[in-house]
Parts: C-alpha cells; sequence; structure tokens
C-alpha cells in the first residue's frame, strides 16, 4: 500500500522477538538458507507444467512454514463442506510420525471425525491417489500439499498461523520457512488461522501486509471455537465445564502455544503445561508421568488436545484412578472471506448437482 508503514513490508516483524538463543543460532545457520531458498525456487520452476493429473479436482491445504498452522481441522472443514456439495473425497498425506499401528496422529483424528471419508498416507500421493479414485473418490484433498509440486492441483489453500505467520521470515535451517514468503503468489487462497487468539490490530496487520505483497489473491480469516470437552472413553461435557479451574495440560503439536492460549481464553487456569515434540508417541510410561505431575500440583484433571488423545490407551489410564483425562473438541469456521470460499468450491463443482 502506497504510504503505508515500514513493517507491513517485512514478515518476520509480526511476531515477537525470539529468544537470544534462537537469533544466535539463526545468525550462524543464515548462510545454509541461501541455497536452500534457490533450490526451493528452482524446485517450482521445474514442475510448473509438469505436474501429473488425475482425472479429478484436488484441492490442496498446505503452509509456508514447519510445525502447526491448523491443516487437520481445516482439512476436516474443507472435507464436510465437499461432502455436503455431493462431492465423495478422499485425503491424501505424507503420513510423518505414523505409530507402530499404522497411521499418524492426524489420521486417527481425521478417522474419528470423518469415518465416512476415505484417508490414504503414503509417501507416493499419486499413487494412493489414483487408488482412491479407483474406489469412487471424485475429489481429492492433499493435506500438506503445497510443496507436493509433483501432482497438480485445481485449487491451492495456503494456511498461515495468526500466531506465527512466516516465523522469523528466514529460511529453513535460519528459520522454519518451506518455501520464501514470496510462494504465496502461486496460492489461490491464503487462510489465517487462530484468528481468535490474537488483537484485531494483529488481524489488520497480517491481512494489510497480504494485501500489499498479494493484492490478486484472496484472505479468508478462519478461527476454531471449543465444541466440547470429550472424556477419553467416556463422556461428552460442556465446553464451559472448566472455566474457573485448574488443571494440568500438555500437548505434543505444531504450535503448542496456541492450545495454552486457547485454555487461557476459555477461563482455564493451569497447574503446569507441559510440551512435547510435535507427533509425539505415548506410551504407558509416559502417562504415568503424567498422572505423577499431575497430583504432585493436587489436580485431578488432565488436558490434551484430540491429536494426543487418539495415541494414549484405555488401559493406562485405568491404571491412573483418581484422575479425570479430557481432550478438547474444537470445529472451524470462517469468519471472513467466505464470499471467495464459496466461489472457488462451486468452480470446482461446476456440473455437480
Amino acid at each position: 500500500m502506497p504510504g503505508g508503514s515500514s513493517h507491513r513490508s517485512s514478515p518476520g516483524s509480526m511476531l515477537p522477538a525470539a529468544p537470544a538463543w534462537r537469533r544466535v543460532l539463526s545468525f550462524f545457520l543464515l548462510p545454509l538458507s541461501i541455497p536452500y531458498g534457490l533450490a526451493a525456487a528452482a524446485r517450482r520452476r521445474w514442475w510448473r507444467g509438469r505436474s501429473i493429473e488425475l482425472g479429478v479436482p484436488v484441492i490442496s491445504v498446505g503452509n509456508l512454514t514447519c510445525g502447526g498452522t491448523g491443516k487437520t481441522p481445516t482439512v476436516e472443514m474443507l472435507s464436510r463442506e465437499l461432502v455436503d456439495r455431493g462431492w465423495n473425497p478422499a485425503i491424501l498425506s505424507r503420513g510423518y510420525g505414523a505409530g507402530p499401528g499404522g497411521g499418524n496422529d492426524e489420521y486417527k483424528v481425521l478417522s474419528e471425525n470423518l469415518p465416512s471419508v476415505a484417508h490414504y498416507q503414503s509417501a507416493d500421493r499419486v499413487a494412493v491417489g489414483r487408488e482412491a479414485i479407483a474406489a469412487g473418490a471424485d475429489i481429492l484433498v492433499l493435506d500438506d500439499g503445497f510443496q507436493h509440486l509433483r501432482m497438480h492441483r485445481d485449487l491451492d489453500l495456503v494456511l498461515l498461523d495468526a500466531l506465527q505467520p512466516f516465523d522469523s521470515g528466514r529460511l529453513l535451517p535460519a528459520g522454519l520457512l518451506r518455501e520464501p514468503v514470496g510462494s504465496l503468489a502461486a496460492a489461490d487462497l491464503v487462510a489465517v488461522t487462530r484468528t481468535q487468539l490474537v488483537s484485531d490490530g494483529r488481524r489488520d496487520s497480517i491481512a494489510a501486509f497480504l494485501d500489499e505483497r498479494f493484492p490478486g489473491v484472496p484472505v479468508l480469516f478462519i478461527e476454531s471455537k471449543p465444541l466440547a470437552w470429550q472424556e477419553l472413553y467416556g463422556e461428552t461435557l460442556d465446553p464451559g465445564l472448566l472455566e474457573g479451574k485448574e488443571v494440568c495440560a500438555f500437548c505434543g503439536i505444531g504450535n503448542p502455544h496456541s492450545f495454552e492460549l486457547a485454555l487461557e481464553k476459555m477461563g482455564i487456569r493451569t497447574a503446569g503445561f507441559r510440551i512435547f515434540r510435535d507427533h509425539q508417541f505415548y506410551n504407558r510410561a509416559v502417562v504415568e508421568m503424567l498422572a505423577s505431575w499431575a497430583r504432585d500440583r493436587g489436580v485431578e484433571t488432565v488436558v490434551m488436545t484430540q491429536k494426543d488423545a487418539v495415541k494414549i490407551e484405555e488401559d493406562w489410564l485405568k491404571e491412573q484412578p483418581g484422575l479425570r483425562w479430557l481432550f478438547l473438541r474444537i470445529e472451524q469456521s470462517i469468519v471472513s472471506g467466505s464470499e471467495a470460499w464459496i466461489e472457488a468450491l462451486e468452480g470446482l463443482g461446476k456440473g455437480k448437482d
């Protein structure tokens, strides 16, 4: 925007300062980001016009950064919308962090929430895409697909986390960007997620930056809202159940701070908040440790995300009496830009009833 303030042209300025150790490490790794960025740009140019078409519409849900941007609930929201519009979608994903039983946490969450939607996980998503089509799918949702250039897509939806849309603005390994910010020009839609956790001013700042740098790309704003507390292997409870109460909380997701902020926004006090790595593998010993941790703090309720809950077995909890284990069910909705969303989906649905 002409005459706009300079912060709008700097993606890294949208975040609070990183810890000192990370800034030092980033400085020393910065030279390695240069060849990485050149390779990423060259790769995107090389695949232009060479991607493989599978004969049905393909929608990619992806992001620019490593770490969580809310892809799984967005894939769920999109898949529900497609079913409502008469499509028979199938979800294709890479399957990072798959456990010994097969299927990673995202697969288990989507299978639990969308039991009627087929989900395929493989490093060769072209092959499983063809398999899905042979099984009756007439549209494919490519999970974490913005960098998966081998497959042609009809709609590229790229997600930015409102809490950290571009990390430091630096590419791997100095930062968390998988591609230069300019790659957003290749998106058909940009969706800013977790907008309920940031101020109006921050939303305006992100919107202004995107409008200045990518004026032709429609922007959606998406928020997550709590639907219910779900007792692991038990009953469904009101989302306001824990307001004003004290809990112990843990999670192993890409952006753990988002869960901590969500609990705070719900009026829940945390006696302790433990962070595990993304796609954390849980076992009996970890659950025992968490139970001891909660008891040491005099807390009877332990809360987590659904991505954590799907990896915890009922027998492990039975060995820890006196504690209540709950996970938060959430739902995403578009609060701004829904016209562009509807137009994009209707463009794919020409000829559908």
